[in-house]
C-alpha cells in the first residue's frame, strides 16, 4: 500500500504544480513589454481608457456618466457616458481604491499597466474549469489552464499595457460559459445560473461582445432541447440566467449604452425567444404531467400553446408596439454575414480587423493547438452531456464568426484550449494504458491455474501394422 499512496498522493501534486505554473507563466510572459520598455500605456485605445479612468477616479462616476468630452472627434466630441462600455474603468477604480484601503496604494498607471495581465491568468482559470465541466478528467482541466496561459490568439488581447475592453472582456466570457454549465450539471446547481447572471452583467459592461455571450447561451439551450435533453433543470438555468443577465445589462453600468436592446434590437431578440418558449415549454410539462396525458396528447397540447403564443407575439408587433420599436441589425453584426465593404458604415469598413481572416492567421494564432482540436473535438461526441454539447456549438459557432472578421479569432481562443486539451489527455491516456498493459498483475484464478503443473500426456499409440509377407 505505500508505493500505491505515494502515487496516488503524486500525480494530484504535479498536477497542481501544473496549474500553479501555468497561472505564473501567464502573469509572466504578459509583462514581456513591461520589462523591456517599462510600465507605459501603449496603442490608441488603451490610452483613450486610461484617460476616461482617470477622470472617472478624479470625478466620481456621476459626473463620469455625465462627461461630455470636447477634446475627442474634434470638433464635434462625444458624450462618454453613453458610448462607452465602463466595466473596465469601473475595474480599475475598484483595484486601484482596493490596493489602497489594505495599505499597498499604486498609481493608476500601474494598476491599468498591469490589469491584463491579471485578468489574462483568471482567463486560463477559468477555462481550466470549463474544460472539467466538459471532460470530467481533472488532467484535461490542467492542460487547458496551460494551454490558454500562453495561447497566442488570447495574448495578443491582454498584454500588460494594453489596456482595452477585450484585456478582461475574455475573462468575463468563459467565467459566464463556465458558470452555464456549472448550472446544468445537476438540480442542485441553480446557484450557479445566478452568478452566471452575475457574471454576464460584468460582460455586458466590459465588452460589446457580450452579445456572442448571449447567443451562444440561447443557441445551446435551443440545441438541448432539439436534440431532446429538456429538463426543468435547464428551464430553471436559464430562466435565472436570463431574469438577472437582462436586468444587469438593462439597469447595470453600462445602461446609456445598452438601454433596451435585448428587446429592441434583432441580434439580441433570439435569447429572448428561447427564454419564452421554455416557459411555454415547462407549463406544457406541468399541465400534461397533472392531465396526466400521453405522448401525442402532450404534442396538441404544446403545439396549440406556441401557437396561441406565436398569434399574440405577431399582434403585439403589429398592432400594440410603435413602429419602429424593433430595429435592424447593428453594421458589426451585419457586417459578419455580408462583405465588410457593404455595411453602409464607413468606420466598420475602413477597420482593418473588421476584415476577414486570411487563413495563415489561424495558425499564427492557434499554432498547433489547430491540429490537435478537431480530435479533441470529437471526443465530445462520445458520452452525451449537456457540457459537452456547449463545446460542440461554441467551437462550430465560433469558427464561423472568426472567419469573418479577424478580432473575434479572439472569441474561439477558450475552445480551441478546451479541445486541444481533452485531445491531449486521451492521447496520454492511451499511451500510459499501454505501457502499462504488460505489467499488470494476473488475475486471482488465472495466478492459481499458472502456478498448477500440467500433467504430461502420453505420446499417442501407433496402429498396428500387419505382417509382411516374405
Amino acid at each position: 500500500t505505500g508505493p500505491m499512496s505515494a502515487q496516488r498522493l503524486l500525480i494530484p501534486t504535479l498536477r497542481a504544480l501544473l496549474i500553479a505554473f501555468a497561472l505564473f507563466e501567464a502573469v509572466n510572459i504578459r509583462l514581456y513589454a513591461v520589462r523591456t520598455y517599462g510600465r507605459v500605456i501603449h496603442e490608441f485605445d488603451p490610452w483613450f481608457n486610461f484617460r476616461a479612468a482617470e477622470y472617472m477616479v478624479a470625478h466620481g462616476w456621476g459626473a463620469f456618466q455625465a462627461w461630455y468630452d470636447h477634446e475627442v472627434w474634434y470638433p464635434l466630441g462625444r458624450h462618454v457616458g453613453s458610448t462607452t462600455y465602463p466595466g473596465l474603468q469601473l475595474t480599475a477604480w475598484g483595484v486601484h481604491s482596493a490596493l489602497a484601503a489594505v495599505g499597498r496604494p499604486a498609481s493608476l498607471n500601474d494598476v491599468c499597466v498591469f490589469l491584463p495581465a491579471g485578468f489574462g491568468a483568471l482567463a486560463a482559470g477559468f477555462t481550466g474549469l470549463l474544460a472539467w465541466e466538459v471532460t470530467r478528467k481533472p488532467n484535461a482541466a490542467a492542460l487547458a489552464t496551460a494551454i490558454m496561459a500562453i495561447h497566442p490568439g488570447h495574448l495578443m488581447r491582454s498584454i500588460a499595457g494594453g489596456f482595452d475592453n477585450e484585456s478582461i472582456a475574455v475573462a468575463a466570457m468563459v467565467s459566464t460559459f463556465y458558470l452555464w454549465v456549472r448550472a446544468l450539471r445537476s438540480d442542485a446547481s441553480w446557484p450557479a445560473a445566478l452568478l452566471c447572471g452575475v457574471s454576464y452583467s460584468y460582460m455586458v459592461a466590459a465588452w460589446g461582445g457580450y452579445v456572442f455571450v448571449l447567443n451562444m447561451i440561447g443557441i445551446h439551450a435551443a440545441a438541448l432541447v432539439l436534440v431532446g435533453r429538456y429538463s426543468a433543470r435547464l428551464w430553471r438555468a436559464y430562466s435565472l440566467w436570463w431574469l438577472v443577465g437582462t436586468a444587469g445589462a438593462v439597469f447595470g453600468p453600462a445602461r446609456y449604452l445598452v438601454g433596451w436592446q435585448p428587446f429592441q434590437s434583432l441580434e439580441q431578440l433570439g435569447p429572448t425567444a428561447v427564454f419564452a418558449a421554455l416557459q411555454l415549454w415547462q407549463l406544457s410539462e406541468v399541465m400534461a404531467d397533472r392531465r396526466r396525458l400521453d405522448a401525442t396528447e402532450t404534442l396538441k397540447l404544446r403545439l396549440r400553446l406556441f401557437g396561441y403564443a406565436a398569434a399574440a407575439a405577431a399582434v403585439a408587433v403589429a398592432v400594440v408596439l410603435p413602429e419602429g420599436f424593433i430595429g435592424p441589425m447593428s453594421a458589426r453584426v451585419r457586417s459578419l454575414f455580408i462583405k465588410h465593404t457593404k455595411t453602409g458604415n464607413p468606420l466598420v469598413d475602413s477597420v482593418a480587423e473588421h476584415q476577414a481572416t486570411p487563413p495563415m492567421l489561424y495558425w499564427h494564432y492557434f499554432h498547433f493547438t489547430l491540429f490537435v482540436m478537431p480530435l479533441g473535438l470529437g471526443t465530445a461526441f462520445f458520452g452525451k452531456s449537456d457540457a459537452k454539447l456547449f463545446l460542440i456549438v461554441y467551437t462550430i459557432v465560433g469558427f464561423y464568426f472568426s472567419a469573418k472578421m479577424v478580432r473575434l479569432l479572439l472569441l474561439i481562443s477558450p475552445a480551441t484550449s478546451v479541445c486541444a486539451a481533452a485531445c491531449l489527455d486521451s492521447l496520454i491516456a492511451f499511451n500510459i494504458e499501454a505501457l502499462t498493459a504488460d505489467d499488470q498483475p494476473p488475475v486471482e484464478g488465472e495466478e492459481e491455474e499458472a502456478e498448477q503443473p500440467r500433467a504430461i500426456s502420453p505420446p499417442p499409440q501407433q496402429p498396428p501394422q500387419p505382417p509382411q509377407q516374405q
